[in-house]
């Protein structure tokens, strides 16, 4: 009887886990229909958007189209504000065409949107402040983007394999730019650095980011004519960059970083 009972009891708890994994806790459908997954944060007082079941490839294309997320969901009676677009949320929906995020989201995370090919249009909200990891990498339809001026980091390989990204301009309250922002991007042509950022300019119309006090070329594009004051063009500074034809990299260069021409074919 005692044997029956622990079997029982841990046929409950393995019931339990698996309930416990499961990624999304609720789903909620918009005006349009049109449902989006969410995950409770900050002690379910809030939601980030999530992908449907317990790991991001458990179902595939779960959003098409068109999708706008809502600044609040009403759950139950209550309304919970969204604030943040969670790890591989939007993962390899390959019929993710537009995306539309609320003022209260405030960051997006890794791999957000990783390979949604089809993507040709995201609002990104002045309230986001951070762009994970490969957030939007492999995002191959996507031409241009605005990073609105509250972001202030730009994660690793964040836009990689961007292929169709012809222009990007970096606003003056990114802080920092992580390696392979851009490596991939092999249409990119205008690099633009706003004024005021204390971190980062693309001196002389170089159409480059440069690291400001250790005049380094950190992100390179097709276009990037390399002023004499660079000292240093940083790892993977032009990787995947299979548009550059030629390059002129002037006397004033002592150092060239790991990669930094990797893929230029």
């Amino acid at each position: 009887m005692k044997r029956r009972n622990i079997i029982i009891l841990l046929t409950l708890l393995m019931s339990m886990m698996s309930i416990s994994a499961t990624s999304h806790d609720i789903e909620v459908a918009n005006s349009d229909d049109v449902t989006i997954y969410y995950k409770w944060t900050n002690n379910n007082t809030a939601l980030s958007v999530s992908y449907r079941g317990s790991d991001y490839d458990s179902y595939s294309n779960e959003y098409t189209g068109t999708v706008v997320i809502p600044a609040s969901v009403t759950y139950n009676g209550t309304a919970y504000p969204v604030t943040s677009i969670g790890d591989y949320a939007f993962s390899n929906c390959f019929g993710l065409k537009s995306v539309t995020i609320p003022n209260s989201v405030t960051s997006i995370g890794n791999c957000a949107f990783y390979r949604c090919t089809r993507l040709a249009s995201v609002t990104i909200p002045n309230s986001v402040t951070s762009i994970g990891n490969e957030a939007f990498s492999g995002c191959t339809n996507l031409t241009s983007m605005t990073i609105p001026n509250s972001v202030t980091s730009i994660g690793d390989g964040a836009f990689s394999g961007c292929s169709g990204l012809t222009s990007v301009t970096i606003p003056n309250s990114v802080t920092s730019i992580y390696a392979d922002a851009f490596a991939g991007c092999s249409k990119l042509s205008s690099i633009i650095v706003e004024d005021g950022n204390t971190i980062y300019d693309s001196r002389e119309s170089c159409n480059a980011i440069i690291e400001t006090n250790t005049n380094t070329l950190v992100v390179g594009c097709k276009t990037t004519l390399i002023p004499n004051s660079v000292t240093s063009i940083g790892y993977d500074a032009f990787s995947g960059c299979s548009g550059l034809t030629s390059i002129t990299i002037p006397n004033s260069v002592t150092s060239i970083g790991n990669g930094a021409f990797f893929y230029c074919i």
